[in-house]
């Protein structure tokens, strides 16, 4: 995968028996004619034309995405590896973004990439949202499939192999990430600021993703506050509007559904540490990953 494969990179994949490798541009097949020895699978990487209902940060199925060909390209590149003596054309992938809240955008963009041709693969990528606040209401797991499944057999061979690439829906709701209150402030509005924010919360800044938060000891209801993280940036505000009871400095605040991008965007802005990571289940707790020290930040400095 990626739009920017390098030389080093698809040489380490070639190198390793990576399986299947997708096709983005017109370079990809130039370095891989040149790398690859013997035989490589490949799938090409389609714009199918469809822009789904979700942040425009989050979408990649649109005409003017920097991911993949569109379908005219796509057209010159399947027959260039079609006469390829190295690489195999096993099919088509498509991603049309994440967060994606209807499954009318899946159905459309399995219909654009119908008239390529049939192939034995087709991944479709993943994209499924979820239910980060009260008023969000995703399709269901049993409704995505559905879709999906409904219209690959209308459109696609019946002997293919379907591929999806699940994510945020898989473990989204995996993670609750706690922050504590380190200070309250009164003025035109009340904000709430925590030892956390945009270094280990991302999502808010690129995305405007909204969350839920609660006092992990005084669940729902309250007034409502400005949660705020720790950082030089106005913007660094985790979610502004929430209602929160009675919240006091050193109380622990649990904010919900950070399990899929969250720490995997964290980052060390303003000299963050990143937060620890704790396995729960059936009243026990293990640490699977440290939190950061600041002999960390300064391992990779040079004298």
């Amino acid at each position: 995968h990626g739009n920017a494969k390098t030389d080093d990179e698809l040489e380490m994949a070639v190198k390793a028996g990576v399986g299947t490798i997708v096709i983005d541009n017109f370079d990809d097949i130039d370095r891989l004619e040149r790398i690859v020895k013997g035989e490589q699978a490949v799938l090409v990487r389609i714009i199918p034309g469809v822009l789904p209902d979700t942040h425009l940060a989050n979408a990649t199925g649109q005409d003017d995405s920097k991911f993949g060909l569109s379908i005219s390209d796509a057209r010159v590149a399947i027959e260039r590896l079609k006469a390829s003596k190295k690489l195999r054309l096993d099919g088509l992938h498509l991603h049309l973004g994440s967060q994606i809240m209807s499954t009318q955008p899946f159905i459309q963009s399995i219909e654009a990439i119908a008239s390529l041709g049939e192939f034995s693969v087709y991944d479709l990528g993943g994209g499924l949202g979820v239910r980060y606040t009260y008023k969000d209401s995703p399709p269901s797991i049993e409704e995505y499939l559905d879709a999906l499944i409904a219209t690959a057999r209308k459109y696609l061979p019946s002997t293919a192999k379907i591929l999806i690439e699940p994510g945020r829906s898989m473990v989204a709701d995996a993670a609750v990430t706690l922050y504590r209150v380190v200070t309250i402030k009164r003025s035109l509005r009340t904000f709430v600021a925590i030892d956390g924010g945009m270094a280990d919360n991302l999502e808010v800044s690129l995305y405007g993703q909204r969350f839920e938060a609660t006092v992990a000891n005084r669940v729902g209801g309250g007034e409502l506050y400005s949660l705020v993280g720790r950082h030089c940036e106005s913007g660094d505000i985790l979610i502004d509007g929430v209602r929160l009871q009675d919240p006091k400095v050193g109380d622990i605040i649990a904010v919900p559904v950070t399990g899929a991008y969250c720490l995997t965007m964290a980052n060390n802005y303003n000299g963050a540490r990143r937060p620890p990571v704790v396995f729960c289940l059936d009243g026990l707790a293990r640490a699977v990953v440290r939190r950061e020290t600041y002999e960390d930040l300064l391992s990779r400095d040079l004298n």
